[in-house]
């Protein structure tokens, strides 16, 4: 404990933290285990961190998690927001602009794969 305390207040006063905290060891795991094992898109990398950086991670939310914000618009990766919450914004948004006359040019990317949609427990 006294070894972790000093290290995690040197990061802190000079707001440096070590190159082996942004380190992992990327493991494959497989997302359907009676999919086709021979298909990259049927796996799904996990990082493994270093310990002592997930426990500084701890801490430095319970000292500070309340005095960091992120941008109103952002959505994904927030509490008490959803994905309703997104389409609610894109919707009024379009509405506006379109009581006004003007053009809507909407885009739309498909990331599924990006998400895992199978959960192995």
């Amino acid at each position: 404990m006294v070894h972790l305390t000093v290290l995690f207040n040197i990061i802190l006063t000079y707001g440096v933290v070590p190159d082996s905290f942004g380190k992992g060891v990327v493991i494959p795991l497989i997302k359907n285990i009676e999919g086709d094992k021979t298909r990259s898109d049927n796996y799904r990398g996990i990082t493994l961190s270093p310990v002592i950086s997930k426990l500084f991670e701890s801490v430095f939310m319970v000292l500070f998690g309340k005095q960091l914000c992120s941008d109103k618009l952002q959505f994904g990766f927030k509490s008490q927001s959803s994905c309703s919450h997104a389409i609610y914004t894109l919707r009024t948004v379009i509405d506006h602009h379109t009581r006004n006359n003007s053009t809507v040019t909407v885009c739309a990317l498909d990331i599924s794969k990006t998400f895992d949609r199978y959960f192995v427990y």
